[in-house]
């Protein structure tokens, strides 16, 4: 019988991935703020409006959840509230998986190299939710991903042609979107109770170095970084992933990331 996985969130991250779940033979059903035309079934969901409709309601009962959810857009108390009352909600349903994209923006800001048992600051928004969902009664996996880079997004095309950039020998935290879709797609294949993993290509150039060279390499203005006497040297260490599931990134180097212009 073919498993059933809602996704809230069909967004940047949500909707590939949701087309490249239904091409492994998942059910695959999610949600939007806004209805457009989609290819993945999908139902419209405000976390700043809540309203928990039959469709919603029948969306929940599902055998996995991913929720794609960026924060940004949505008030923190709606944050919480509403993702924990549909979490709640398609665990009464018979939920028996969940996986929530986090990021790698909770770990300290501040020079070393940061893997999954680092200390976090518990006020965080995304830390509260974490933690929140890690205590469910189910498998659950948070997913913090770095920097995302993929189809036509690449902080270069933000930071072309500005002057007096900070943080010119700070390493560079980034993941493709294709490794952040395998990555979700090996978890939802092999649940094993609580477990924390972060995602970020292997490589970490410069700041100075890398934007650089992809602003040339898209035809982009220059840009100009400040002079500094101590960088910030924080790395996200992620292969833990690797290690414990077999993961293997498709893009350890940040200078051969694929991206659409």
């Amino acid at each position: 019988m073919m498993k059933k996985l809602t996704i809230l969130g069909l967004g940047w991250l949500g909707l590939p991935l949701a087309e490249a779940l239904q091409n492994k033979g998942w059910c695959v059903a999610g949600t939007k703020r806004t209805i457009t035309d989609l290819s993945i079934e999908c139902y419209p969901l405000d976390l700043n409006a809540l309203a928990v409709t039959s469709e919603i309601e029948q969306l929940l009962a599902a055998d996995a959840l991913v929720i794609a959810l960026p924060p940004s857009q949505i008030s923190p108390e709606n944050y919480l509230c509403g993702i924990q009352t549909l979490v709640s909600l398609a665990i009464d349903k018979g939920l028996k998986h969940l996986i929530f994209t986090s990021s790698t923006s909770v770990l300290p800001m501040e020079s070393g190299v940061f893997d999954e048992n680092a200390t976090v600051d518990s006020a965080n928004l995304l830390v509260k939710m974490e933690n929140w969902l890690l205590n469910q009664p189910i498998h659950c996996d948070i997913l913090r991903l770095a920097g995302l880079v993929g189809k036509k997004r690449h902080p270069v095309f933000y930071l072309a042609g500005k002057q007096n950039l900070s943080g010119a020998g700070q390493p560079v935290n980034l993941v493709h979107l294709e490794d952040c879709i395998a990555a979700i797609s090996l978890l939802l294949e092999q649940p094993n109770g609580k477990r924390i993993f972060h995602l970020c290509a292997e490589q970490h150039p410069s700041r100075k170095d890398y934007y650089g060279e992809m602003a040339k390499r898209f035809g982009l203005a220059d840009l100009h970084f400040s002079k500094e006497n101590q960088p910030l040297v924080r790395v996200v260490k992620a292969d833990k992933i690797c290690q414990e599931l077999g993961f293997r990134y498709r893009y350890p180097d940040p200078y051969q990331f694929k991206v659409d212009i």
